[in-house]
Parts: structure tokens; sequence; C-alpha cells
């Protein structure tokens, strides 16, 4: 159960933190109409202290009025200033796709640090809890086995992922599919949009760019689905390599028949473990299936 959790959170802060400004950043700019009403009220404000000084009016006759309008003025200047962080950020769909991708190849180098976040929610403060199952969770039955309480079934609420797939299409924040699982049964990630083979190729360099390890090795494949869509091989380069993510390759020009073409996205696990004490491996090829 802590893992789905911690999943969740995994997913709520890249939403909070990034997911949310990327849309932002993707509406119209309202500063100026923004700004205009804050000039409005503030003369507003400004002709009932003068008429105050003046001795027209009392203070308490006007009190809740002035709260008001200095309530609304504080709002109106904290969306200027998330306009103006939006302005700053330059974020494109690769670049919260390489978050994800970086954020899962540190979890496979540093499996310790994943394991010590995981059993951490268990001092995490309850209201957190709270507000991440409601927002997320419809329904979830556990059950308990001695000491331990195991998931036996969650349901996702379908606003969440609704929202998640209205994203994608109108604003471009990534989406993506679990259709395949490796041998050791963990989804894979896979692009709920097609890429053409150029694009796959760029993702790839970008995600390799990022990362900037060169003892690290990072490995892509272009491969081909079977008709039932369950046995999907290819030959590494590395003798264990973990699939990192699923690109469907879209060039209708490029391929004359319908099949479903994957570029495939691996880290090298010898070369991760290597690489946590500065050594470099050299691989031989192994059929590996995913």
């Amino acid at each position: 159960m802590l893992i789905q959790l911690y999943e969740l959170i995994q997913k709520d802060n890249l939403i909070n933190k990034y997911y949310t400004p990327f849309i932002k950043s993707k509406l119209d700019n309202n500063t100026e109409e923004f700004t205009k009403k804050i000039k409005e009220l503030d003369k507003q404000k400004d002709r009932i202290k003068s008429a105050y000084m003046q001795g027209i009016v009392k203070m308490d006759e006007f009190g809740n009025e002035l709260k008001s309008i200095e309530f609304n003025i504080e709002e109106l200047e904290k969306k200027v200033k998330e306009q103006k962080q939006v302005e700053n950020f330059n974020f494109t769909t690769n670049d919260l796709l390489v978050l994800e991708d970086t954020k899962k190849i540190e979890e496979l180098i540093y499996p310790d640090k994943l394991m010590e976040n995981i059993l951490s929610l268990t001092n995490s403060p309850r209201e957190e809890m709270k507000r991440i199952i409601a927002t997320y969770i419809d329904n979830i039955e556990v059950k308990k086995v001695g000491e331990q309480t195991q998931l036996k079934y969650i349901e996702y609420r379908k606003n969440f992922l609704a929202d998640l797939v209205n994203f994608h299409n109108e604003y471009g924040v990534p989406c993506n599919w679990s259709i395949f699982a490796d041998s050791s049964g963990s989804k894979i990630a896979m692009n709920h949009e097609g890429k053409t083979h150029k694009e796959a190729q760029e993702y790839f360099d970008k995600l390799k760019d990022t990362i900037k390890n060169d003892k690290l090795k990072l490995n892509y494949y272009e491969i081909a689905a079977d008709d039932q869509l369950e046995d999907v091989g290819f030959i590494p380069n590395g003798d264990y390599e973990k699939v990192l993510r699923l690109i469907v390759l879209s060039d209708s020009k490029r391929y004359d028949d319908k099949t479903l073409r994957l570029g495939v996205i691996t880290l090298d696990m010898e070369s991760a473990i290597l690489s946590r004490i500065g050594k470099t491996k050299e691989a031989n090829n192994e059929l590996c299936y995913i």
C-alpha cells in the first residue's frame, strides 16, 4: 500500500509543481487586467480614507467595505505574482517527460533511497495522507495480514483520470499508458501521443543530455509488436536492461504496413550499479523480452 501512496504523492508533486504552471503558461496572460482592477480598487480605498480624513464619514460605517477592498487587492496581487512566475516557465511536454524519466532512473540507481522515502510515509502527517486519498482515490480496499496491511483493490477517481487525458489533449501535459509490463511484472510507461522516428530519437538524446552521466548507459531501440500485443522482443546492448519508456512511432510515410512500432528507451542496470562507484562497463548482446 505504501508503494501506491508513494507513487500518488510523486504524481501530486508533479501536478502541483510542474503541470499546473505548465497549463497556466498556455492560458491567456491577464496581468494587464489584474493591474487595472488593482488601480481601481486603490482609488476606491483612497476615496474612503479621504472622506474619513475630512470628517465626512465615520470609519465604522465603511470598515467592512475597506477590508473587502484590501482583501481583493491582495488576491489580485497574488495572481499578478503567479502570472509573472508562469511567464518564466519555459518547459515543453518533453521537459516534463524528462522529469518523470530522470526520477525513475534515480530510483533504479538508488533503490535504498527509494525504499527509505517509501517507509518515511509512515511518519507523514495524517491530514496530508487524507488529502492525497481524497483527491485521487474513489475506493480503496485493504486487508490485515498479521501486522501488515496489504492493498487488495484501489479505484482512482474517474475525474482525475479524465482530467489527465483532457489536459494532455488541450495543453500537452504528459499522459502515460501502462499497456505493457516487463518480465518482472513492472508496468512500463508509454506515451499517450505518438512520435515520429526523428522526434523519438530527439527525445532520447534530450534525456541523455539531461542526465549528464557518461558512466550511465542508456539505449534506444525500435521494434515491432506482434498482432496480439503480447510478446515484444529485442536484442539489447547489455546483459540486463530495465525498460524506462515506450514510444509509439507514428511515421505513416516511413512504414507501409499497419504494424505497431515502438521506440524503447532502456537503462543498462549493470552500468547503473557501477556508476555508483565511478566505474564503466563493457556490454555484450542477449535477447530480452518486454
